[in-house]
C-alpha cells in the first residue's frame, strides 16, 4: 500500500521559519521605502519653502525705491535701514488694480530674524502713526543663525548701513550697492546669499 506523503513537524516550523525571515526583510524594506520617499518628500518641502522665501527677498530688493517714511513721532526714516539682524527699506512695484483707488504702489517692509525663524515684516501705509501696527509673514523657521552685511560703492561689505556715514566730498549712497543674507540652518548648515540692488541707486548731494 502507498502511504500518503505529509510534512513532519521539523518541516513545518522550517517553513515557517523562513516564512518569518522574508517577512521580516519584506516589512523592512518597505519600511525603509516609505521612510526614505517621507524623508525626501520633507526636504523637497523645505527646498521649497527656502527658494520662495529667497524669491520674496529679491523681489523687493530689487523693488527698492528711495523713499523716506515718517513713523509716529513724525521722525523721518531713512529709505533704507540696515542692521546685521534687521533690514527696512520701501519697494515699489505693487500693482493697483482699481484705477480709481488712489492706494499707493510703494510699501514698507523689514526682514528680520527672531526666535529661529526669518521674518518679512509689512506696514499697511508708508508715513504711519502706528509703527507697531504691522503684518508679520514666517518665511523659513529652524534658523538658528541670521546675518546681514551691505556692500558700498568702493566693494567694502559693511556690517551696519547708514547713508550718511562717508568721507565727506563722495557721493552719498543712500542705498548699498548689495545685500548679503547668511542663514545658519538647523538642518543644512550655513548658506549666503547675495541680492544685487538696481545700478547701487547713488545720488548725489
Amino acid at each position: 500500500m502507498k502511504k500518503n506523503a505529509a510534512f513532519t513537524l521539523l518541516e513545518i516550523l522550517i517553513a515557517l521559519t523562513v516564512f518569518a525571515i522574508l517577512a521580516t526583510i519584506t516589512s523592512s524594506a518597505m519600511y525603509y521605502a516609505f521612510n526614505t520617499r517621507s524623508r525626501v518628500t520633507v526636504q523637497a518641502e523645505r527646498l521649497m519653502t527656502l527658494q520662495l522665501a529667497l524669491t520674496l527677498i529679491e523681489r523687493d530688493i530689487q523693488q527698492v525705491a528711495n523713499r523716506a517714511v515718517r513713523d509716529n513721532e513724525v521722525r523721518l526714516l531713512p529709505a533704507f535701514i540696515g542692521r546685521s539682524n534687521y533690514m527696512e527699506l520701501t519697494r515699489g512695484g505693487l500693482t493697483n488694480p482699481n484705477s480709481s483707488d488712489k492706494r499707493s504702489t510703494l510699501k514698507r517692509i523689514a526682514l528680520l530674524c527672531d526666535k529661529q525663524q526669518l521674518i518679512r515684516r509689512s506696514w499697511p501705509v508708508l508715513d504711519t502713526l502706528k509703527r507697531k501696527e504691522y503684518d508679520d509673514k514666517v518665511l523659513l523657521q529652524q534658523v538658528v543663525g541670521c546675518q546681514l552685511a551691505y556692500l558700498n560703492e568702493q566693494l567694502q561689505v559693511l556690517p551696519e548701513w547708514r547713508a550718511n556715514a562717508l568721507p565727506a566730498g563722495r557721493k552719498t549712497a543712500s542705498l548699498p550697492k548689495a545685500v548679503q543674507l547668511t542663514l545658519t540652518l538647523s538642518d543644512w548648515g550655513k548658506a549666503s546669499f547675495l541680492f544685487i540692488l538696481p545700478e547701487g541707486l547713488y545720488a548725489e548731494t
